[in-house]
């Protein structure tokens, strides 16, 4: 017996279906059979059709069910085989680097006293905020106007000081003029003397070396006597010009004494004029004590002198005795010694004047005192320009913030004494650090935005190291590696909610492009061959190399590989380049949903 199945339905539930039907089929043809070896009678058929039309019920149901189960596998087959694709567009996108800083002030002054003096007032606190030109500081300027006044009078009293000694200077000067003259003139004659004594004495050497011999000891005695004289001639001179500078003190004195004398007479202060008297004749008593000094050590210099002149013709008689009976020549060379004595004589008069004119001033002396008097001079207009600061105190520069305080109410303070530091509110900036991965991407002069406190506020960098900062030291790698590069970002317009060495986020605008080609972010690839995107070519899933450029979280340019207007697979599932795809636009998927 024949049995015809029905078509065999492709997969899995085809398979069980066709199953099923044969073992029905298998069932009925054996049950046929065993039935008509028992006998064909009317009352078993019945009992077969009751059997076999259920049977045949469930068969049909179970088909139905097949059919149901294939049609919809080949619909999951048909959805596994759609993807979402992503027509691409142009757009704006913009490059951005975020981190954390520490708000600074751009411009901080630390301010120092101007002057000595007592802190009157200094209301202010450290963190205080306050504005340009406030009144900060104030000063008690007393014992500094006491001072000042002091200058003045040290000035003036300077001045006049310094007219008198020039004008006993050009005095004295005058004279030294004179006795260095003669000077000059005699020691042109004693040496035009000593010439011609050495010519005489080369002359007649030849006839007095014989005598020389007997008399040398005697000379000897007679050059050590000279000799001693010279001594005592040099230390009564030096005695000279000491009692030659007494004197002429002495003589400044009673001068001065005699001015103050005469003062005193005029204002009619009988008190003054007592004491002015007592100093005008103690000035008095001095200049006679230092006169006769003065006259004494003159008549021993002259005594001296005499005395080394009168040594001379015995020096002579000497050489005269040891050559008796001598040449013409020997009797000139005796006269020649005579007329040096005498020359030498005058010539040592004239330097004790010339050298002991003590009261003349060098041209040191002279530029010493004018500077001493520039000096006391600039110190009384410091004090002047130094009490006028003083008076002004000290008033904030700029809008800013109290920081280091060291400054009372009543402290004593000294020129150039720290009081204060005072950091700019005006001028703001963030301290920031860029690591490895995003310094290069980060130029001066790009904008950024500043939040921190709430408030949000607009930047510029201003200035990028060129030294990257160590990390920190430790076991913690992700902390030793944290090196980067430290940078600031000034605020372009800061107000008065700002708050220094707070925390703040920066978010910096590294790149921008306008109206370029986009892609979404996840729709970017990175494989070992380099960027590339999947794309719908013609119903065929394909891969495309791309080049991106600035990037943004959320999309990329793309400056090659794909064009406006094609079709970009964002995720292709299971699939593999080359596999058929059916596509389904993102947008309006995205609108269904």
């Amino acid at each position: 017996m024949t049995t015809i199945l029905p078509n065999k339905p492709s997969g899995w539930s085809g398979f069980w279906t066709a199953e099923l039907w044969r073992i029905i089929i298998m069932k009925i043809n054996g049950f046929k059979l065993r039935k008509t070896q028992e006998g064909k009678s009317m009352k078993k058929r019945k009992k077969i059709w009751k059997i076999v039309i259920p049977v045949a019920v469930v068969a049909v149901i179970i088909c139905i069910m097949g059919i149901n189960t294939a049609r919809n596998a080949q619909e999951v087959i048909t959805n596994a085989m759609k993807v979402e694709s992503i027509t691409v567009e142009k757009g704006n996108v913009s490059e951005t680097v975020e981190t954390n800083g520490t708000v600074v002030s751009g411009e901080q002054k630390t301010i120092f006293s101007p002057v000595n003096a007592e802190v009157e007032t200094a209301d202010f606190q450290t963190g205080d905020l306050v504005k340009e030109g406030q009144k900060l500081v104030t000063f008690d300027l007393k014992d500094l106007e006491d001072q000042n006044q002091k200058a003045e009078l040290t000035v003036k009293a300077n001045q006049l000081g310094y007219q008198d000694t020039v004008n006993k200077s050009n005095e004295a000067a005058v004279r030294q003029a004179q006795a260095q003259a003669q000077v000059n003139s005699l020691q042109g004659q004693v040496d035009a003397k000593n010439q011609e004594i050495a010519d005489l004495t080369a002359a007649i050497s030849g006839e007095a070396k014989a005598q020389e011999e007997a008399t040398k000891q005697e000379q000897e005695e007679l050059k050590a006597q000279q000799k001693e004289l010279q001594k005592e001639l040099k230390k009564a001179e030096k005695a000279l010009e000491k009692s030659k500078a007494a004197y002429d003190k002495a003589v400044m004195e009673q001068q001065t004494a005699q001015v103050n004398f005469d003062a005193a007479a005029a204002s009619g202060n009988e008190e003054g004029l007592e004491a002015a008297r007592e100093a005008l004749n103690g000035a008095n008593e001095k200049l006679a004590e230092t006169k006769a000094a003065y006259e004494a050590a003159q008549e021993l210099v002259n005594n001296l002198n005499t005395q080394a002149a009168a040594l001379q013709p015995q020096s002579a008689d000497l050489t005269l005795g040891a050559v008796a009976g001598t040449t013409e020549l020997q009797q000139k060379l005796e006269a020649a010694q005579a007329e040096l004595a005498e020359l030498q004589a005058k010539l040592e008069g004239q330097k004790s004047l010339a050298e002991a004119d003590a009261g003349t001033l060098s041209s040191a002396a002279r530029a010493q005192m004018q500077t001493n008097n520039n000096l006391a001079e600039l110190e009384s207009k410091s004090l002047e320009e130094l009490i006028l600061q003083g008076q002004q105190g000290i008033s904030a520069e700029f809008n800013g913030v109290i920081s280091d305080k060291q400054v009372v109410e009543g402290a004593t303070v000294s020129q150039g004494m720290q009081l204060f530091t005072l950091q700019s509110i005006d001028n703001v900036n963030v301290e920031i650090t860029l690591s490895k991965n995003v310094y290069d991407k980060v130029k001066e002069g790009q904008k950024a935005e500043i939040t921190f406190a709430g408030n949000t506020y607009e930047g510029t960098v201003s200035r990028i190291s060129r030294i990257a900062e160590n990390g920190m030291a430790g076991t913690n790698q992700a902390a030793v590696a944290a090196a980067g590069i430290q940078a600031t970002v000034h605020l372009d317009h800061p107000d008065d909610n700002i708050f220094l060495g707070v925390d703040a986020k920066v978010k910096i605008l590294a790149a921008e492009a306008k109206d370029v080609v986009i892609l979404p972010i996840e729709a970017v690839n990175i494989g070992k061959d380099g960027t590339f995107c999947w794309i719908n070519e013609d119903g065929i899933l394909a891969k495309r190399a791309i080049t991106t450029g600035v990037t943004s979280d959320e999309c990329a340019e793309i400056t090659e590989g794909i064009e406006e207007g094609e079709q970009v697979i964002a995720d292709p599932g299971n699939h593999e380049e080359g596999d058929m795809i059916t596509v389904t636009e993102q947008e309006q998927l995205k609108e269904q949903e």
